[in-house]
């Protein structure tokens, strides 16, 4: 068999497991909520690391699941694909493929934030026009900022000034993730110690 023969079979076999844990009640939820898959089967989240942790990682069965732009292969593609193997062409085209407000966070929980390029990665989502990546710029942001990551002043400029402008927009759900990543700012003890931190609060005037 070969590697991509191979690949297609677990990932049929991964698909086999979302109907045998299906959960209408769940996907009507999601579907009430504005979560509108194009196929939902409503395994939760937490059935779903357990289906991701029956399987090593690996890079053309995460890819083959992300094809699906089914919710369950999209959660698993992203527990699934080895950070070393996410090289940022096919992290862009993930990025470009976001379609909701949960995917979004998760890939960045789960997958996003911990690669070695996850900042530039959050700049560039950031600044688009896009709600989902936006969302996933800033909870990229969020997460690395809580490890430690402190921005270079003139990416730390930009950042607040998209914060400020997003902040201020109807749109909840980035208005949200917006002011939980200043939250994170602020609350980042390397960033309180750093003087650029505080010349660009002077010039933003009140964060």
């Amino acid at each position: 068999m070969t590697k991509e023969n191979k690949a297609r079979e677990i990932a049929r076999e991964i698909r086999q497991t979302f109907r045998s844990r299906m959960d209408g009640v769940i996907s009507s939820n999601m579907r009430r909520y504005g979560l509108d898959y194009r196929v939902n089967w409503g395994v939760s989240s937490m059935h779903l690391k357990d289906i991701a942790a029956n399987y090593d990682k690996d890079f053309d069965v995460a890819s083959e699941l992300w094809k699906d732009d089914v919710r369950e292969s999209r959660i698993v593609a992203l527990l699934l694909m080895p950070i070393e193997r996410f090289s940022p062409d096919v992290a862009r085209q993930w990025m470009r493929d976001l379609r909701t407000q949960e995917i979004a966070e998760i890939a960045a929980m789960f997958l996003f934030s911990r690669l070695p390029y996850a900042d530039i990665l959050a700049y560039d989502a950031i600044e688009s026009g896009d709600t989902c990546t936006k969302l996933l710029g800033y909870n990229i942001m969020s997460r690395i900022i809580s490890t430690g990551y402190i921005p270079e002043p003139s990416n730390l400029r930009m950042f607040v000034s998209h914060i400020q402008a997003d902040v201020s927009k109807s749109n909840i759900p980035v208005k949200h993730a917006a002011t939980n990543c200043l939250i994170k700012i602020k609350g980042s003890d390397k960033l309180a110690d750093a003087i650029d931190w505080h010349t660009i609060c002077q010039n933003k005037g009140s964060l």
